[in-house]
């Protein structure tokens, strides 16, 4: 692994850069941009709420089974290999999401949940081997490329869905074209790197001693689990009611949509900025403190009917989510000592994570439809918001799952 023990500059690693952007660009917007056109699927498809609901639950329940054999996988085929794979995976899913009925449009969604899901797991792992004097600077780059075409996802998918008869089809369609060029920049990435991570992973695996880490039974990747439990349920709660939530405020489906994409558009520079600044600390403590405050105070002033003060809510929740979802990616590769132990907290970390939060968008619909209005979603949001804090906080400290 020697050669990996420096500080790249961008004419040395431009090609593996494009193709980190271009595969996190896919890891988020498949699914943002399904809240804004749900109404459309649901007349066009002719489903139930409940039926539309579970459309954005499927994704979390996937990840939840897929992430935790996404390292046995990769042993065999490589990191770069497998992304591949996952691309192509994503591809089919892409076109068998818009191609019939709601049964097509069922598989096409499972299949983005597996291939999501090895992104998800892949990339924290990838970078932790490929740059590992750069971890912050580089989980900055995929976390605000996620993030941003999340906000492209949310923003611009009511708008295309409007440009043409065949409506939610060509919005869901779009990221076809993400996805193929995110095939183009990675597949020199499987061609060129295919020795050097074979190399490295025998040469980690003869460095390290003892047993292999059982994540179930350590308490510090249960925490770590579970501040990205809370992390993913606040995010994937929004982007499943937020449009909705505004509409109920006054707002059109058009403001809503392109609210939820600056939301999604406020999170990118936290995103880009908070994995340099937790990779550089002892602890992340204070980083956590300031996430858990900016979730609280943005969530808060979603409660009122002012258009000015429900803009600075989204965007201060954005910075929020886009903090803590930055900081629990730079764990699962600061919480690990090796290549190995960072993809099993990964996939770990995922699994229980994304079960945990596939509950949170379908509680918030089940206790609106047994209450009434839309001020207990925000309720929930703050009380999601503060058991982030308290698993994020033991999280925070400097120990590593191996030990």
């Amino acid at each position: 692994m020697e050669h990996n023990i420096k500080k790249y500059k961008f004419k040395e690693i431009w090609l593996i850069l494009f193709g980190m952007i271009f595969v996190a660009a896919t890891l988020r917007a498949p699914l943002t941009s399904v809240g804004p056109v749900i109404e459309l699927i649901k007349s066009d498809l002719e489903i139930s709420n409940t039926l539309a609901g579970l459309l954005t639950t499927i994704p979390l329940i996937i990840f939840g089974f897929v992430s935790p054999i996404v390292s046995k996988i990769v042993t065999k085929l490589t990191m770069s290999s497998t992304i591949l794979y996952a691309l192509l995976i994503l591809l089919v899913g892409l076109l068998l999401r818009v191609s019939g009925d709601i049964g097509l449009f069922i598989v096409g969604t499972i299949l983005l949940g597996i291939a999501i899901a090895f992104g998800n797991v892949c990339l924290p792992s990838y970078v932790k081997w490929r740059f590992p004097l750069q971890i912050g600077l580089f989980t900055g780059v995929y976390s605000a490329t996620m993030n941003f075409t999340a906000g492209l996802g949310g923003g611009l998918s009511y708008p295309l869905s409007e440009i043409t008869p065949l409506g939610f089809r060509l919005s869901l369609s779009f990221w076809v074209v993400l996805t193929i060029l995110a095939i183009v920049f990675w597949w020199p990435q499987v061609k060129s790197g295919k020795q050097q991570e074979l190399q490295a992973t025998k040469a980690m695996q003869a460095k390290v001693q003892g047993p292999k880490v059982r994540m179930a039974t350590s308490k510090l990747a249960w925490v770590v689990a579970l501040t990205m439990a809370m992390q993913s349920m606040v995010f994937y709660t929004v982007i499943a009611w937020m449009p909705t939530i505004l509409v109920d405020k006054g707002m059109s489906p058009t403001a809503a949509g392109f609210l939820l994409m600056l939301n999604q558009f406020s999170q990118v520079p936290m995103t880009f900025i908070f994995p340099i600044i937790a990779s550089k600390m002892q602890n992340q403590k204070l980083l956590v403190t300031i996430v858990s405050m900016l979730f609280v105070l943005g969530f808060s002033l979603l409660f009122s009917q002012s258009y000015i003060v429900l803009v600075i809510g989204i965007i201060i929740a954005g910075f929020g989510m886009g903090a803590g979802f930055s900081l629990c990616m730079t764990f699962f590769s600061i919480r690990a000592r090796t290549n190995a132990g960072s993809m099993s907290l990964s996939g770990f970390g995922q699994s229980i994570g994304y079960f945990i939060a596939a509950i949170g968008p379908f509680l918030i619909g089940f206790l609106h439809d047994l209450l009434g209005g839309w001020d207990v979603g925000i309720i929930s949001l703050i009380v999601i918001s503060v058991l982030f804090y308290i698993f994020a906080l033991q999280a925070a400290s400097d120990k590593y799952v191996e030990d």
